[in-house]
């Protein structure tokens, strides 16, 4: 079976793309410089060097694929790619899986696919882009919205900000919170996110769906950031919304302050998926970018 994959050299789509060639599927990645075309090629892809807006070319990349997976969500680009992507997979039953956020509900700790969506301006389009997806009754395409919580995993992703925020200019290092610390992040390793998409390509559906993306792990900023300062024998200063928002910005700070937890029993009861990999906490406290030989290593999102 054959993929189309965006976003393949990103952080996510690393990590599915790595999926995809493990379970022994064909992928034909969409780059746009030589440098990701050599990246691609070495993972074991065929790289396309097309911009997603091409119509033409995409759109016969599609028909020709068994599914299109879409990592590289872009408020300015998903458009012309789903505008693209759509007359290949028509009268098809083939599925476009679109990545979405858990951002995307809002604050909430009991979230599910059936709560209702809350998004903070950050995130708002992500929201627009899926509903308007899953409403499309396009005859035999199927549209799976993927909405992780907070991807990390091979010191990467946002929780990278525990390492990279300390302030060294005194005697013993300070990491800043992220507010004061009292709300939970929901949290997904990017290789367990990874298992996912190749669970939905290759499951047999005919509806449009949506799965959350979450480990069971339930771990306030407090509890990261103390893990990550155990490890870099610092303290932890916590810091009030506005102060965050002044050194992350507003967008940033007014997803990362967001208070989530969330439940994926759709994923494990329809799909059989199960984390597997150690949790956020444990990575932090481990150093989490000291991963000797980790593939990953090198190419942040």
């Amino acid at each position: 079976m054959s993929v189309l994959l965006t976003g393949a050299t990103g952080f996510i789509g690393q990590a599915v793309l790595t999926a995809l060639v493990a379970a022994g599927y064909r992928v034909t990645a969409l780059v746009d410089d030589q440098d990701d075309a050599d990246q691609v090629r070495a993972a074991g892809a065929d790289p396309f060097m097309a911009s997603e807006e091409d119509t033409r070319t995409v759109s016969e990349l599609a028909l020709e694929s068994d599914g299109v997976i879409h990592t590289a969500t872009s408020r300015e680009d998903d458009a012309d790619f789903i505008a693209a992507v759509t007359p290949g997979l028509l009268t098809s039953d083939k599925p476009f899986v679109y990545t979405s956020s858990l951002w995307t509900y809002g604050s909430g700790l009991d979230l599910t696919e059936e709560s209702p969506s809350a998004p903070p301006p950050a995130v708002a389009w992500m929201d627009e882009t899926a509903r308007r997806l899953l409403a499309d009754d396009s005859e035999g395409m199927r549209v799976v919205v993927v909405a992780p919580g907070i991807v990390y995993g091979h010191g990467q992703g946002i929780p990278r900000r525990f390492v990279d925020d300390l302030d060294r200019s005194g005697p013993r290092p300070v990491l800043p919170s992220i507010g004061d610390g009292s709300q939970h992040w929901a949290t997904v390793h990017v290789d367990d996110l990874a298992d996912l998409y190749v669970r939905i390509i290759g499951a047999e559906s005919h509806s449009n769906d949506v799965f959350i993306a979450v480990s069971e792990a339930d771990e306030t900023v407090a509890e990261l950031a103390s893990a990550a300062a155990s490890a870099a024998g610092a303290t932890v200063r916590a810091e009030s919304a506005e102060e965050t928002a002044e050194r992350l910005g507003a967008a940033l700070a007014g997803v990362l302050l967001l208070d989530q937890h969330a439940r994926a029993d759709r994923a494990r009861d329809r799909l059989g998926w199960r984390t597997t990999r150690p949790a956020l906490r444990d990575e932090l406290r481990a150093g989490y970018l000291d991963v000797p030989g980790d593939p990953l290593l090198g190419s942040p999102a």
